[in-house]
């Protein structure tokens, strides 16, 4: 079986980095052009459905990071 992407871990490195960069929940979230209530629901990993590729590319890009560096497994 192959690995599974862990919502919870992955929200918590992006808002490990995003807090690196001093940045707000609002403010990634205005940058990468998504709400701050989707914002905190990726961070929290309160999703019914994962996250696209395109937003975790913006969330990479705007914190720095590769997008592999943000995907956590189970």
């Amino acid at each position: 079986m192959g690995r599974q992407i862990d919502p919870r871990g992955m929200g918590l490195k992006i808002a490990y980095y995003r807090k690196k960069k001093r940045l707000s929940q609002a403010a990634l979230a205005d940058r990468i052009g998504i709400s701050t209530r989707y914002m905190s629901k990726i961070e929290c990993g309160d999703l019914s459905h994962s996250v696209s590729l395109p937003i975790l590319d913006r969330i990479s890009e705007e914190l720095d990071i590769g997008i592999e560096e943000l995907m956590a497994y189970k």
